[in-house]
């Protein structure tokens, strides 16, 4: 049980700090600068092919965990980018 736990942790952090980079809420430098661990769910340095995945990525596990306020934010940045 406690792995699963873990896991889903490292998850949800995942999501979290990938969307508040494509949100911009925090810059890829701040978050280096932080002492938290992180992952991310794309590649900051090539947006250019992993934006729409990621957004799509991110708005399945908001939607999920019924965030909705995020979705909205991520659907913002994506037509900011049309």
């Amino acid at each position: 049980m406690e792995e699963y736990q873990v896991k889903q942790e490292l998850l949800e952090d995942t999501m979290y700090w990938s969307y508040l980079l494509i949100t911009k809420q925090m810059t890829f430098d701040e978050l280096l600068d932080s002492d938290e661990d992180f992952g991310l769910i794309y590649n900051p340095d090539d947006m250019d092919s992993d934006f729409d995945t990621a957004i799509d990525t991110l708005l399945d596990y908001f939607i999920y965990k019924e965030e909705y306020e995020k979705c909205q934010d991520l659907v913002d940045v994506r037509e900011s980018y049309k």
